[in-house]
């Protein structure tokens, strides 16, 4: 049985490359390159497929908040299931790094069949998230970080309320949660959300034309089967620091994070800059026995 890291990238490719190394030692890597990313080529992409175990593809223009970057995942996700003997999967970004060696993950994942995930309930969500689902976003390839794209998105939400247009759930589901997009899941788990993507085109469309569909995506399908939510762990597996960040993405993070980082009990840490998380790398490096 091996493992599968599934990894959406768009920039800093020595960092990637890296990454997609040390954790293809024992697993398979499964990478996404943003289609529109100038930063990585596409003899970028393919180096990366050069590593063994390691598969990359660039398929989908991914922006802030679009559905693109579901799709990108549930395609590598197709990807991870193919193989027969992956066992578990974890979602990551191209800014991540491991707090464990290989094999360490290998012995605390591989035969687990929780999914860490972590989630808010439809009663905890305020309506700033709310009206993310219940109104149509018409900017969905777009990118609505744009100071414009966003304040035009919020005159149509307000059209909307006034045509007394609101969205009671996304497809079948009228209880909606919400969580960061990393998830952990065992390959069970895995292919159930490929096939209900697959059966039920109608929550795929209604995703798609949600404000940070990513946030609903996982959270929604799994918290709603009575089967799953038993093996949900309320937890992200990723140490991030949100209080120093914009407020729609975590911090990059520094030397000065390294005590909070190793005290977190996480897997995976995220978000690492070239330069200014240079020194805390190659702390974490030296913790794991890698060579600069």
């Amino acid at each position: 049985m091996k493992q599968a890291y599934l990894i959406t990238a768009y920039k800093n490719f020595d960092e990637l490359y890296e990454l997609a190394e040390i954790l293809s030692k024992t697993a398979y890597v499964f990478i996404h390159v943003d289609e529109k990313s100038r930063e990585i080529t596409d003899a970028d992409v393919e180096k990366l497929n050069q590593l063994p175990g390691c598969e990359a593809i660039r398929e989908y223009r991914i922006v802030w908040g679009g559905f693109a970057h579901v799709q990108a995942i549930v395609k590598l996700m197709a990807m991870a299931l193919s193989k027969e003997d992956v066992s578990y999967m974890h979602l990551l970004t191209g800014e991540d790094f491991p707090l464990l060696t290989p094999e360490q993950l290998d012995e605390k994942f591989l035969t687990s069949d929780q999914i860490f995930m972590d989630y808010l309930t439809p009663e905890q969500l305020p309506e700033t998230v709310t009206k993310r689902y219940q109104y149509y976003n018409w900017f969905t390839d777009q990118n609505v970080k744009n100071k414009i794209l966003w304040q035009l998105q919020n005159m149509t939400v307000k059209v909307q309320k006034k045509a007394g247009i609101c969205r009671k759930g996304i497809g079948p589901f009228t209880k909606i949660y919400k969580g960061l997009v990393y998830v952990s899941m065992p390959r069970e788990a895995a292919a159930y959300v490929v096939s209900f993507v697959a059966k039920h085109g109608e929550f795929w469309d209604d995703l798609a034309v949600c404000q940070v569909p990513e946030e609903f995506f996982f959270q929604t399908i799994f918290m709603n089967d009575k089967n799953w939510r038993e093996h949900v762990v309320n937890k992200q597996l990723r140490y991030m620091d949100w209080t120093k960040g914009d407020g729609s993405s975590p911090a990059y993070l520094t030397l000065e994070d390294y005590d909070k980082v190793k005290a977190s009990g996480c897997a995976f840490a995220r978000k690492f800059h070239p330069k200014q998380s240079e020194i805390l790398r190659d702390r974490l490096r030296e913790d794991l026995g890698i060579e600069s």
